[in-house]
C-alpha cells in the first residue's frame, strides 16, 4: 500500500512540475503580447485548467484510498493548492494579453521589463522549491515579492505624477498577483516540510 501511495504522489509531483513549466509559458506569452505577438495564452490557460482537474482527481483518489497522514497528507493537500496557484498564473497572464490586445498603445516599458524579469524569477524559484521540497527558497521568494510590490507602487505613483501610462500599473498589478501566487507556493513547501503555515 505504501508503494502505491508513493507512486501516486510521484505522479502528482510530475504533474505539478509540468503545470509549472506550462505556467511559465503563459507568462512568456504575456510578455510577447506586449511586443505584438498575441493569441497564445488563452490556449495555455485552458490546458492548465485540464491539468488542474487531473491533479484534483489523483489527489482525491489518494486521500480516499490510502488515508495519508502527516507529511504525505500535507503534500497532497498542497498539490491541490499549488495546482490552483499555477492555473491562476495563467489567468493573470491571459489578462495581460487581453490588455495588450485592447489597448493598442501597450508596449514593454523598462519598468515592465523589470517586472516580468522578477516575476519569472519568482515563478521559477517557486516551481523549483516545490519540485525539490526545498524550503530555503522561501526567503528568496519573499525578497522577490517585495521588489515586485515596490515596482507596482512605483507604477501607481507614476500615474499620479503623470509620468507613466495607466496600462503600466494595470499590467504591474497582474505581475504582482502572479508573484503572490509564487510566494504562496513557497509557503506551501514550508508547510509540507515543517507542518506550519507561514
Amino acid at each position: 500500500m505504501r508503494k502505491l501511495l508513493d507512486l501516486g504522489m510521484e505522479k502528482l509531483r510530475k504533474l505539478i512540475t509540468e503545470m509549472g513549466e506550462t505556467a511559465l509559458l503563459s507568462l512568456e506569452g504575456a510578455r510577447k503580447s506586449l511586443e505584438g505577438e498575441r493569441n497564445s495564452v488563452e490556449e495555455i490557460s485552458s490546458k492548465l485548467h485540464i491539468m488542474r482537474e487531473e491533479v484534483l482527481d489523483i489527489a482525491t483518489e489518494l486521500l480516499v484510498r490510502y488515508s495519508p497522514v502527516a507529511g504525505d497528507l500535507r503534500f497532497i493537500q498542497s498539490s491541490i493548492d499549488v495546482s490552483y496557484d499555477l492555473y491562476r498564473v495563467s489567468r493573470y497572464a491571459m489578462e495581460i494579453e487581453r490588455t495588450a490586445r485592447i489597448v493598442e498603445s501597450v508596449h514593454l516599458t523598462p519598468l515592465l521589463e523589470r517586472g516580468f524579469s522578477l516575476t519569472e524569477e519568482a515563478l521559477k524559484t517557486a516551481i523549483e522549491a516545490f519540485q525539490n521540497l526545498e524550503e530555503a527558497n522561501f526567503g528568496k521568494l519573499l525578497e522577490l515579492d517585495k521588489e515586485i510590490d515596490e515596482l507596482y507602487i512605483s507604477s501607481l505613483r507614476g500615474i499620479k505624477q503623470e509620468k507613466c501610462p495607466p496600462f503600466e500599473a494595470l499590467i504591474m498589478r497582474h505581475l504582482e498577483r502572479i508573484s503572490d501566487h509564487a510566494k504562496e507556493i513557497g509557503a506551501r513547501v514550508v508547510y509540507i516540510r515543517e507542518g506550519k503555515r507561514v
